[in-house]
């Protein structure tokens, strides 16, 4: 019965040392051009992040042909569909979004479904992982709307402090 309990011991204390904590992506994040894709040569971004737990918030500065554009947003990434209010939204315009962990929490899964006067009209689809070394973070995009299907990547480079 002893040598039982010292086996099933081992093994629960091995299962722990594999458990892997979940991504926090809490930090200073600067587009790398060269490693980014399908973006448009004159897009940039950097944004801040603040990640505690299953919630994240978001502040960016989005700079594109058309002008400069700040974006702030809030995740609680607990798998659940809610409403929110699309980045420029119009008032017949209205927003479902739910946030997932990827498994094994190395990243988020965020699904948007943009829609003007009760028909949908914009799918997004944001995979948002760090790194193994979390010094850099990828985004892909996948995007449905009127005007076909997109996919953009970007990496992200974490800043120094």
């Amino acid at each position: 019965m002893r040598t039982i309990l010292l086996l099933l011991s081992l093994v629960l204390l091995c299962g722990a040392g594999f458990a892997q904590e979940k991504a926090n992506f809490t930090g200073t994040w600067t587009l790398d051009k060269e490693k980014s894709f399908s973006n448009g040569p004159q897009f940039d971004q950097s944004m801040t992040i603040d990640h505690s737990g299953d919630k994240l918030k978001l502040d960016a500065k989005q700079k594109t042909p058309r002008g400069e554009v700040a974006i702030h947003e809030e995740y609680a990434i607990d798998g659940k569909e809610g409403g929110y209010t699309p980045q420029g939204a119009t008032p017949n315009m209205t927003g479902k979004r739910k946030v997932s962990w990827l498994p094994n929490g190395r990243g988020i899964l965020v699904e948007d479904e943009i829609s003007t006067d009760g028909k949908v009209v914009r799918n997004i689809t944001r995979k948002m992982a760090l790194s193994a070394d979390g010094k850099s973070m990828l985004v892909d995009l996948f995007i449905d709307d009127n005007r076909g299907s997109f996919e953009q990547k970007r990496v992200y480079n974490k800043a120094t402090m």
